[in-house]
């Protein structure tokens, strides 16, 4: 049987309790009568979740769940599960959703068992979500589900039903005093009458107090908590950050707001002078819930997620143990996007950053590589001092570098053999490839890099991949190679066509392992709509990183590797919006109609325009005349015979089609509400002229007059 005391948390410093972490936990993933009435017959979170779909290119939708399944809360062992992955990775307890309408309650079994059973013996708090329903998921707003009354009566009622939960022994408490969040106090008629009701009940009940407090939802409370009788804030949803993809407002109304911006803002808010328990977002994307004005931060990455999640329990270190609290949004809200729980794509990545921080705040992720190897020293034990070594990074499950390592997974997971990494760097993918129990062994040229892994305990060899010889002479040693990867090295080549000719005739001599590579796409929007503007600025890393001596398109890319001796038999290429080579002052500065119809433009004669960096897998084949120069390898030779040389124009011709269906939706848009007002302009005239010629006002005649003025 799980046991998890509330009074448990992380530890910001040696000895010293750190945070308590409670994470929202949303009840609505099992059928109930009302839901079979108002969506239809077995309705639960879940078939939003499904119905989810990408809008945009590296728009990730839908979240399929991942360990859990689709589950049933209904069924007890779900519940047990889901507080055992809670308790292991450091949270502290559930805020569960509480639904009470007049008496009525509504999705309360899964909590009302856990109350009967005892089981989990997790402990708990509840948030009173006290809005009216409405049918706001299917854009059909003005129609009330289920309405809230609120009175004197039904307060005391309220509070009384609140005290059954209060009394368990897992209810967390403050100082004694039971916790309790509503989630929207500003709609109470009088939140100061409610909260003494429930003071005075509780206290005759038995409690010393309640511990009431204001859930940020909809903002601040102005002056303050107490002034609503209340005794502290709940932070929730970031205010909104600045769009990333304003062409997006035109269809659907929807928001891509930017989650590093949208947290980093948090952070700097100056604090309220009263007590307020801060939060930590994991993710929102509520596209499944809205087909039309849904809010979308992209960027929620499990890294990004962890430096929010670490600043905030820093900001805590000084607060008292009994009231050092912290709050994650949320354990489980997978129409929105934001749930703790696994999904297919992270598995348990923010779980994980969860625990680094709560439960393992002085390891910080030790033993990642790339991440401790920064403070490491350029000293050797000698006595001399070391090259520095610039190219050090860590492991981000949301980069080209994670969809590499899910390309090798799927391609070698369980054969037993090595995968042996070309131009390793300090071995950065190690990490996942070690998760996956799979073999490494890293080549690199840089005496320092290659010191640096071995510092690390991971196998890697000095070698110059312009040596093809000396490459071949390293791979026989090695022996029974399962896969290799050259991640971000085909651009640092000068002749690249060399090295990979060598490695498809030594591949076909060798159970031909497969290739994967990570190359940049010179041909994102990012840098077209620069150069565009004559923008072309190197930088240190990135799409223009000053070592790239070769640039690639698709096109130029795939007769490198068909002349060279590979073709492509899987590909997981990294797209995203934003690449480092985004200019915010170049895109504030032109119209957004502007950039939305050049996003048009570039997507419909480039499929690849949201590509960051083309990550395939290959296998070798035997070419007769391997290319002799850069040029013979990528040039555009004429009847080549090359498969795929010629473009396929029919994913442009779809790309165009739905471009131009985003172009012409906004138009008509626009086109109808001219109309629109037109009509009403005309009606009015023509409903005038009728009044002014009736002889008699009627009843429903001064109606009209009142609005006509």
């Amino acid at each position: 049987m799980l046991t998890v005391m509330a009074s448990t948390g992380g530890s910001s410093g040696a000895g010293q309790p750190g945070p308590k972490a409670l994470a929202f936990y949303l009840p609505q993933f099992h059928p109930i009568p009302e839901n079979d009435e108002w969506w239809g017959k077995g309705f639960t979170e879940w078939t939003n979740v499904t119905r989810a779909r990408p809008l945009f290119p590296g728009h990730y939708q839908p979240h399929v769940p991942g360990e859990l399944g689709y589950y049933d809360l209904r069924v007890p062992e779900v519940r047990e599960a889901q507080a055992e992955l809670a308790a292991a990775h450091g949270i502290s307890g559930f805020v569960y959703y509480h639904y009470w309408f007049h008496g009525k309650p509504l999705l309360e079994r899964p909590f009302d068992e856990v109350l009967a059973s005892g089981s989990p013996d997790f402990p708990f708090a509840l948030c009173w979500a006290n809005e009216e329903w409405t049918r706001n998921w299917d854009a059909q707003t003005g129609q009330v589900l289920m309405p809230q009354e609120f009175s004197d009566e039904d307060d005391l009622a309220h509070i009384r039903w609140l005290a059954k939960a209060f009394s368990d022994d897992r209810y967390i408490k403050i100082d004694g005093r039971p916790l309790m969040l509503i989630y929207r106090p500003g709609q109470l008629p009088d939140p100061k009458r409610t909260a003494e009701i429930w003071r005075a009940e509780a206290q005759r009940l038995g409690f010393p107090d309640l511990y009431l407090c204001w859930v940020e939802s909809r903002g601040q409370p102005t002056g303050g908590p107490e002034a609503f009788g209340l005794d502290a804030t709940v932070g929730f949803m970031p205010p909104t950050s600045p769009r990333i993809y304003a062409p997006m407002e035109a269809f659907r109304d929807h928001r891509v707001v930017d989650y590093r911006t949208a947290f980093e803002a948090e952070l700097d808010r100056t604090p309220p002078p009263w007590k307020r328990f801060p939060s930590v977002m994991v993710g929102w994307d509520n596209t499944a819930r809205r087909q039309h004005g849904a809010t979308i931060f992209a960027g929620a990455t499990p890294e990004a997620y962890e430096r929010w999640l670490r600043s905030t329990v820093d900001a805590l270190s000084g607060v008292p143990e009994e009231e050092n609290y912290l709050f994650l949004l949320a354990w489980n809200e997978w129409a929105e996007g934001n749930h703790l729980e696994p999904d297919q794509r992270y598995g348990r990545a923010f779980l994980e950053a969860t625990r680094a921080v709560l439960l393992d705040p002085s390891d910080h992720r030790r033993g990642r590589p790339g991440e401790l190897l920064q403070g490491s020293s350029e000293d050797t034990s000698d006595g001399a001092q070391r090259t520095k070594y610039d190219y050090i990074y860590p492991f981000e499950h949301e980069s080209a570098v994670a969809h590499a390592a899910g390309l090798v997974r799927d391609l070698a997971l369980g054969n037993q053999r090595k995968v042996v990494d070309l131009g390793a760097g300090t071995a950065v993918i190690s990490y996942a490839l070690r998760d996956a129990d799979l073999a490494y062994h890293g080549l690199e040229i840089h005496p320092v890099a290659v010191d640096l892994m071995h510092e690390a305990g991971i196998s890697a060899t000095q070698c110059d991949l312009t040596d093809n010889g000396a490459v071949l002479s390293v791979l026989d040693e090695l022996g029974d190679i399962g896969a290799l990867m050259m991640l971000d090295v085909v651009e640092h080549l000068v002749q690249p066509q060399q090295l990979l000719a060598a490695l498809s005739s030594w591949s076909l001599k060798h159970d031909e392992p497969t290739l994967v590579v990570s190359v940049p796409n010179a041909t994102h929007f990012d840098l077209g709509l620069g150069m565009m503007c004559g923008r072309w600025t190197p930088t240190e890393r990135g799409l223009l990183d000053s070592t790239h001596l070769r640039f690639f398109s698709e096109t130029t890319l795939t007769r490198l590797f068909e002349r060279s001796g590979w073709q492509v038999v899987a590909r997981n290429d990294f797209s995203t919006l934003r690449t480092d080579q985004y200019d915010p002052d170049l895109n504030d500065a032109l119209p957004a109609e502007l950039v939305g119809a050049l996003h048009v433009l570039s997507e419909t004669y480039n499929p690849n325009a949201a590509v960051q960096q083309f990550i395939w897998a290959l296998k070798p084949f035997p070419v007769s005349a391997p290319p002799t120069s850069f040029l013979q390898a990528v040039g555009d030779l004429e009847a080549d015979g090359v498969p795929g040389s010629q473009a396929d124009e029919s994913p442009a011709l779809r790309n165009y089609l739905s471009s131009v269906g985003l172009v012409a939706s906004e138009t008509n848009r626009r086109a109808a509400k001219h109309l629109r007002s037109g009509l009403a302009w005309r009606s009015k005239r023509a409903l005038t002229r009728l009044l002014n010629k009736s002889p008699r006002l009627t009843a429903a005649s001064k109606k009209a007059r009142g609005w006509l003025r």
